[in-house]
């Protein structure tokens, strides 16, 4: 066999369907190998062909292959308002669901193809859905872009998925779909584009068609399409709706795809007058197209083993192609090796304008399985098969791939009553090159999200099923995190072995099902994130949490002494290789400096009791902490350290070395046993004003050394001093709690040791950092090279002013998450004083706990920080893991459709103008809360949108609102408001608040 080796084959990595008897791809391939018929009658909501005057039920059978709802559509997921979902075609909306499985399908996640070369490529033709509309009165932009599905719908799948590539439909009669494939594997050759989005569908939704075909006599009267039988009559009208993902194969190898085909070659030909007429087809235009296609894939016909034929079982159309077939496939064919020839069609019937695309899904999962289904309906073959010198034979039994050297071949055919020709030539896919991940992880965490929280409940039920099917539980894990677009529901499921896991999804989805509570909450409003940690069956957890708007700042917060307890990193040790490496390394930096490895006291398990102990171990499991956060793709926007913590912040940020870092936390803990005079801390249920007035008399020996909330402080000072000033707060029930150190630091007891330090650390070079540090010392944001010997001074002498920090951290309208690298959590309290008073979008993550396992909280941990809108590096979390197909995506489906009852509102409800419906409001003196409620009743009519679902903290674009509807938005609340707001304020990234902000602000003035 020699296949063309001047350019790379494109792989079908990815495919979606709805057809007649299958959602997916793994129905159709149910329905094919097991040799069975979907063909069922027309259902009566459609269309009565009896009731139609003039016509004759009796030669209309009605039979055919028809979805079972299309009238169904997500337009929530996809931001479409009901307004728009109403006016569109629903060949456009059930695509735009389809190819987005097919995307998952592919393991591509949405937003990585924004700004790419991504061609679309779709075949659509009108389906009668503008005459309903049109009867409705629905005559607006809406319902014209609605309508017009051939040039608009690839358009509308580039927007959304911003790219950049060829973005066309493409007609050519029943070779349209298959024509469209021919066309964007030209692209990918070219180089044109480096991926490509075919698809395609083919509803009946208006009769005349079925008519003009039933009287022309091209339907079947059996009711079957008898494709390859002297009987056959006719072809069965159906309907299909398919998409497939396109991208070279060397890529495809790269990226760990597992392709259900390859394509090597095609041709796209006419039969110009061979065939007599436009419609009649030519035995030597067929000919022509399939050598063509063969040439162009350097394959011999001789070496290929199944041709899918377009076959509908019409009686010109069938002897013609089987005579070509007979033809051409003899050419190189050893003798007694027939070439196998079907049809789908004979399955699901013809599907028209997409059976290409049904014709070339079936031959790749034909492919994949090497087996070849059987085609249906066939009592007496036509004569060019039953020769005993025939180079073919129909495929009438299921039947093993025949055993050949060299990879498994196939052709797909696809003709046009136009007289347009479409061949494919397609291989088996090779195998996966990617091996098996040998590395197993202690604990795993399952990413799972939604657009709605019922899907996502949903999907929690479907991922359980397929854990049950032994799946590899690594592989999967990895494929849900890096192969999955990510929407704002999310739950992170996290057990240590396949079984735990699914058993925690499943708790999940029974608590739904039995009315129990969802702990998937739609937030208020302001995208902050409260976590819900549920238990699961002692080894596992769900992680769940409110909706995520947008991305958050992410904070590494490193505190100072109180989390270390004996034997902590011991289990990372061996569970996190990047915190293995950078412990070992920061181990050996102290030890060079103490003459001691932290890393062996952590082996051992040993006490840390001093404060030269206590400060070298912590810093080093600090930084290995932060590494391996920053291993799995969690970098920080901020570090904010914490008394001795920030050591470790500045080796994080890379404004010192790890060997600078040692000497300072070592040199400097070492200097502190050494201080002349005993010191004492307390950590006080005071704010900071507060705690100045409770030390009173004795400021000349106590003092506020830490301010880590509104209402907590840290006193730092003489020991009996702060004892007097300790006792009358106990009296009066303040919280009150020594710290478990023999110094006072930030106080005055420090200054001893000034010079010391300053000398033993004026050999440290600092360098600027590469993620900014709030210094908690001088409470601002620092550049690296400022930390020299000095700062290191002042950071042990100076106040702590960690609630300044933190509140400075909260600044934006970022949610912010911290995530605080410690042992055991030591800020955590006193960042969710200030997150709470300031009524931030913020969540606190702790790393680890005392005596917990570690593996499972750090793994809990990077859930949580999922769940709050982090992007994790899932392919650094389960290096090695191999593409898995996951299941599809739960749609939440409304019913669209003109003169039904829907859940959307009539978009001109109208309101008399203004709160007392009668006059227009004052703006100055409406309250702020009152009028967004006002916008978001007008926003909802606007947009046919229930009022409860107007989330007055997204943007309106998001919400739905394009161009037409602003426009029409702007006039509602002119009529009604007396403003007149500019339409490209609407179309920003603003919300509804930001629009009542504007408004109440240019009322004012």
């Amino acid at each position: 066999m020699h296949v063309n080796r001047e350019r790379d084959p494109i792989a079908m990595v990815g495919a979606a369907c709805r057809l007649p008897g299958a959602e997916s791809p793994a129905d159709l391939w149910q329905i094919v190998s097991g040799g069975r018929d979907a063909i069922g009658t027309i259902p009566q909501e459609r269309f009565d062909l009896g009731a139609t005057p003039g016509r004759r039920p009796e030669v209309l059978e009605g039979a055919g292959g028809y979805l079972d709802d299309i009238a169904g559509f997500d337009s929530r997921f996809f931001g479409v308002t009901p307004f728009e979902a109403l006016r569109m075609d629903p060949q456009q909306r059930i695509l735009l669901e389809v190819t987005w499985e097919a995307l998952d399908d592919a393991g591509i996640p949405a937003g990585s193809l924004a700004g790419s070369s991504t061609g679309v490529y779709t075949s659509l033709l009108p389906s009668g859905y503008w005459d309903l509309l049109r009867s409705a009165g629905m005559y607006d932009m809406h319902a014209a872009l609605g309508a017009a599905v051939s040039g608009i719908f690839p358009g509308r799948i580039s927007t959304k998925l911003d790219l950049r590539g060829p973005s066309m439909g493409v007609e050519a009669a029943c070779a349209t779909s298959l024509m469209a494939v021919h066309v964007a594997c030209r692209a990918l050759w070219s180089g044109e584009i480096d991926l490509a989005i075919v698809g395609g569908a083919n509803l009946q939704i208006v009769p005349d068609l079925y008519f003009a075909l039933a009287d022309a006599g091209v339907l079947s009267s059996s009711g079957r399409c008898r494709f390859g039988d002297v009987s056959g009559d006719g072809y069965v009208r159906s309907e299909g709706v398919l998409a497939v993902i396109l991208k070279p194969l060397s890529r495809a190898v790269a990226d760990g795809d597992r392709p259900y085909a390859v394509i090597l070659g095609s041709a796209a030909t006419h039969d110009g007058r061979t065939g007599g007429s436009m419609v009649a087809p030519g035995l030597e235009g067929h000919e022509t197209m399939l050598r063509s296609a063969y040439a162009d894939a350097g394959v011999s016909p001789g070496d290929v083993d199944y041709v899918e034929a377009h076959g509908p079982g019409t009686h010109v159309g069938d002897p013609t192609e089987l005579a070509a077939l007979d033809v051409v496939m003899r050419e190189g064919r050893d003798p007694g090796q027939r070439c196998l020839v079907g049809s789908v069609k004979s399955n699901i019937g013809h599907t028209e304008f997409v059976s290409g695309l049904a014709g070339l899904l079936k031959t790749a999962l034909a492919l994949r399985h090497r087996t070849i289904p059987p085609t249906l309906h066939v009592e007496e073959p036509h004569a060019v098969v039953r020769r005993p010198t025939a180079a073919i034979e129909l495929a009438l039994r299921g039947q093993d791939w025949p055993e050949r050297e060299g990879p498994a071949l196939a052709g797909v055919s696809s003709f046009g009553m136009s007289g347009a020709n479409i061949h494919l030539v397609l291989s088996e896919a090779p195998g996966p090159a990617h091996p098996a991940s040998t590395r197993t992880r202690s604990h795993y965490v399952l990413p799972l999200s939604a657009r709605d929280p019922r899907a996502l409940d949903a999907l929690a039920g479907a991922y359980a099923d397929l854990l049950d099917a032994g799946l590899d539980v690594g592989d999967l894990c990895f494929s849900a995190g890096a192969r999955r677009t990510h929407h704002e529901y999310r739950l992170a499921a996290v057990a240590e072995d396949v079984r735990s896991l699914a058993g925690c999804l499943r708790e999940l989805r029974a608590s739904t099902q039995d009315g129990g509570r969802s702990p998937i909450v739609s937030s208020p409003g302001d995208g902050r994130s409260g976590l819900v940690s549920e238990p699961g069956d002692g080894r596992s957890r769900l992680v769940s949490g409110h909706r995520v708007t947008k991305e958050p700042k992410v904070v590494f917060v490193f505190p100072g002494q109180g989390g270390q307890w004996a034997g902590m990193g011991r289990q990372l040790l061996a569970a996190e290789p990047a915190f293995a490496r950078r412990l070992r390394q920061c181990a050996r930096a102290v030890e060079a400096e103490l003459g001691w490895s932290p890393v062996d006291v952590l082996v051992r398990g040993e006490r840390l009791a001093r404060v030269d102990q206590i400060q070298p171990t912590l810093w080093a499991m600090q930084v290995a902490l932060a590494a391996v956060w920053r291993e799995w793709g969690i970098d920080p926007d901020l570090l904010i350290g914490h008394s001795m913590g920030e050591i470790a912040a500045a080796v994080t940020a890379g404004a010192l070395s790890v060997a600078d870092g040692a000497a300072v936390v070592a040199r400097r803990s070492r200097l502190l046993r050494e201080l002349p005079a005993p010191g004492a801390m307390w950590a006080v249920g005071l704010g900071e004003e507060a705690a100045r007035q409770a030390i009173g008399e004795h400021a000349g020996r106590v003092c506020v050394g830490v301010v880590n909330s509104g209402h907590s402080t840290v006193l730092s000072g003489d020991p009996v001093a702060l004892e007097r000033v300790v006792e009358p707060l106990r009296r009066r029930g303040v919280f009150c709690r020594q710290v478990d150190v023999d110094y006072a630091s930030h106080a005055p007891q420090v200054e001893p040791v000034r010079e010391a330090l300053l000398d033993a650390l004026s050999g440290i070079r600092p360098s600027p950092c590469a993620v900014p540090i709030h210094s908690s010392a001088w409470d601002r944001v620092v550049d690296g090279a400022e930390l020299d010997a000095g700062y290191w001074f002042e950071n042990l002498r100076l106040p702590v002013r960690f609630a300044d920090a933190t509140r400075a951290a909260l600044a934006g309208d970022r949610p912010t998450v911290f995530i605080e690298m410690s042992p055991h959590p030591v800020l955590q309290s006193s960042l969710e004083d200030e997150v709470e008073a300031a009524g931030a979008a913020a969540a606190v993550v702790s790393c680890l706990r005392r005596d917990d396992q570690e593996a499972a909280a750090l793994a809990a941990a990077l859930g949580q920080a999922y769940v709050l809108g982090c992007r994790p590096r899932w392919d650094r979390v389960y290096p090695g893991g191999g593409y898995v197909r996951l299941p599809n995506y739960p749609w939440q489906r409304r019913r669209f459709w003109p003169g039904s009852a829907t859940t959307a509102i009539p978009p001109e409800t109208a309101h008399e103008p203004g709160p007392g419906r009668g006059e227009r409001p004052d703006l100055a003196g409406v309250p702020e809360t009152e009028l967004a409620a006002l916008i978001a009743d007008l926003a909802a009519q606007v947009l046919a949108v229930p009022g409860h679902e107007i989330g007055v903290d997204v943007p309106l674009t998001l919400l739905g609102l394009d161009s037409v509807l602003a426009t029409r938005f702007r006039e509602r609340m002119r009529r009604e408001l007396g403003v007149d707001v500019p339409v490209r304020l609407l179309l920003g990234p603003g919300t509804l608040l930001d629009l009542t902000t504007e408004l109440r602000t240019a009322a004012v003035r």
